[in-house]
């Protein structure tokens, strides 16, 4: 529903999804704007029956393959014709990187506790950084440099509501999830204390052998 998460500054709880998933109205808006099957494949072509095909970069990995089937499944729906690139994550970043990549499904980690982080990757002046969908509007930039001089408080989330609207209007991304993870340890592990911004903590960590010995008796 908006690019900041639950739980981070910035975040608007009253925010309502704006998209929603209606294949009928798809191609209702897919054939008023002139995308057509011209040849009768079952596949639209452009306007002017010039050829139409979608190619979005994918991991090798299981998961990524069942997320790319139902991709598919659901562009057949439509009529759209979709393509994947499969390559390792590091590749795929690196095209993202060079502006080669036309969709690519990618999540984002914060280190910090404000919508900055997760508003900053489209901002126009981070292509060739972090701004992967090389998003460059105007209007969006300017609420973002504004933004950046408030503080956190409702004047800066208001900002941040605007910029969301802008993102689900003219669609560098289609947001699509906010994970939640489940962590268990076991009772010999010493330090462990989950941290909502610290992904890597194993250095606060250690193991208890006397307690590990005796669970495994």
């Amino acid at each position: 529903m908006q690019p900041v998460p639950p739980n981070v500054s910035g975040h608007d709880p009253n925010a309502k999804p704006q998209l929603k998933y209606d294949p009928a109205a798809a191609r209702a808006l897919l054939d008023k704007f002139g995308y057509k099957d011209c040849d009768g494949d079952g596949f639209r072509e452009l306007p002017g029956c010039k050829p139409l095909s979608i190619e979005q970069g994918s991991a090798t990995t299981a998961r990524d393959r069942e997320i790319s089937e139902l991709w598919k499944k659901n562009m057949d729906a439509i009529g759209i014709r979709m393509a994947f690139m499969n390559q390792p994550w590091p590749e795929l970043l690196k095209l993202a990187k060079q502006g080669k990549l036309q969709m690519w499904r990618l999540g984002w980690f914060s280190s910090i506790s404000d919508g900055e982080s997760f508003l900053g990757l489209v901002y126009g002046k981070r292509i060739g950084q972090n701004n992967y969908s090389r998003f460059n509007l105007p209007e969006y930039n300017k609420l973002f440099e504004e933004a950046k001089r408030l503080p956190d408080g409702p004047a800066r989330t208001a900002l941040y509501r605007k910029m969301s609207d802008l993102i689900v209007a003219y669609a560098p991304w289609h947001m699509q999830l906010n994970r939640v993870n489940n962590t268990l340890t076991n009772p010999w592990v010493m330090g462990y204390k989950q941290h909502a911004f610290n992904e890597h903590n194993w250095r606060y960590l250690d193991i208890d052998p006397a307690k590990r010995k005796t669970a495994g008796s």
